[in-house]
């Protein structure tokens, strides 16, 4: 916190925020059915997941003679760290969709350009900005690697989730200092392979482009078992992580305490 009362954070926000117009920009390029994709992967989103209160209490009486009392509210906020040529905008809408389902009041969308010397504002796929635009978060960042590093030592870390997307290896440094400092975290790394119902096949997703089946050299030779997601013709541009809903962007306290 600096004397002002501002947290030291909000300074590297600023000075990493990516401008508006860029934002805007990178929506307009979309074409309505781009954008049409994309608010649909909103909508299944939302369906599955639905909307948690912002405070949530519940009380329990148990025949042992003791009561439970759970208190539920949502993270801080929500470090979300993505390659900045992430091929996957249904895949960044799972992970975001499910913070702000969860109530979480400051979500911090963190693109990771490749190189140091790269421009401020790296080359960011359109149909990320786009997807961040159309779920309602008006505020993306840019900064590298070390940088995204430094933020999240300045952010608290017994109030926070981080999620990263990327592939193998990717974001490493802030994976161990998340486990140092009791941060939950978690990795979500490529491929994002879904059984396609329609090919009978496990498929790599990419946005407004045909899966091709890729079962060769995905552990996945055969039926494609294990994978979590199965989608069907209608939904190959849908993605979803069964595991992580909004749930995982709470934080619950509980009393225990015996009865009279």
């Amino acid at each position: 916190m600096t004397k002002s009362g501002i947290p030291a954070y909000h300074a590297w926000l600023e000075a990493h925020r990516i401008a508006d117009s860029l934002m805007a920009e990178a929506y307009e390029s979309l074409s309505g059915e781009e954008r049409g994709v994309l608010k649909k992967c909103i909508a299944r989103l939302y369906a599955v997941w639905g909307e948690r209160p912002v405070q949530g209490r519940a009380a329990r009486s148990f025949r042992q003679g003791f009561g439970l009392e759970e208190d539920e509210a949502p993270a801080r906020y929500a470090l979300l760290v993505c390659k900045a040529k992430f091929c996957s905008p249904a895949a960044l809408l799972a992970t975001l969709m499910p913070a702000l389902l969860a109530g979480v009041p400051e979500i911090l969308p963190c693109f990771v350009r490749v190189k140091e010397e790269e421009a401020f504002a790296p080359d960011i796929p359109a149909a990320l900005l786009g997807a961040l635009e159309l779920a309602g978060v008006e505020r993306a960042f840019a900064a590298s690697e070390a940088e995204v590093f430094a933020l999240a030592r300045l952010l608290p870390a017994s109030e926070g989730r981080v999620l990263l997307l990327g592939e193998p290896g990717f974001g490493e440094p802030l994976i161990l200092h998340a486990h140092r400092s009791g941060l939950p975290c978690r990795s979500l790394v490529r491929p994002f392979l879904y059984f396609s119902e329609r090919l009978d096949a496990p498929v790599e997703q990419r946005f407004m482009e045909e899966g091709s089946a890729t079962a060769g050299g995905h552990g996945c030779e055969d039926t494609g078992k294990g994978l979590p997601l199965r989608l069907d013709a209608s939904h190959e541009d849908v993605w979803l992580w069964p595991e992580l809903g909004p749930d995982w962007f709470r934080t619950r306290r509980m009393r225990i305490f015996s009865l009279p």
